[in-house]
């Protein structure tokens, strides 16, 4: 039984279209696997990044990534969650 459970906020919008999107998901459960922790995976939709309260939105991870799949739905809203992390000292992958 996983020891740590680790929160992973993916910022983007999730296309079931694109197999980088499943890879990515895919790729963290193998490693919280390997790592004998539980990891949540949530996509966090780039419109959604453009609301008041930013921050609070981005809480409840330990983590953010920035996925891949450009174009977003928006650019400004991947922008302001990429910038909030920075600033908010999140550990933080962009790919």
């Amino acid at each position: 039984m996983p020891a740590k459970k680790l929160r992973i906020g993916i910022l983007g919008d999730f296309n079931p279209d694109y197999h980088s999107h499943h890879a990515t998901n895919v790729s963290i459960k193998h490693a919280a696997q390997a790592l004998d922790i539980d990891a949540e995976v949530s996509w966090v939709p780039t419109l959604s990044l453009l609301q008041p309260g930013i921050e609070n939105t981005l809480a409840p991870f330990d983590a953010l990534w920035a996925s891949p799949g450009s174009p977003y739905k928006s650019m400004a809203g991947m922008l302001a969650g990429i910038e909030c992390a920075r600033h908010g000292n999140w550990p933080f992958l962009a790919t």
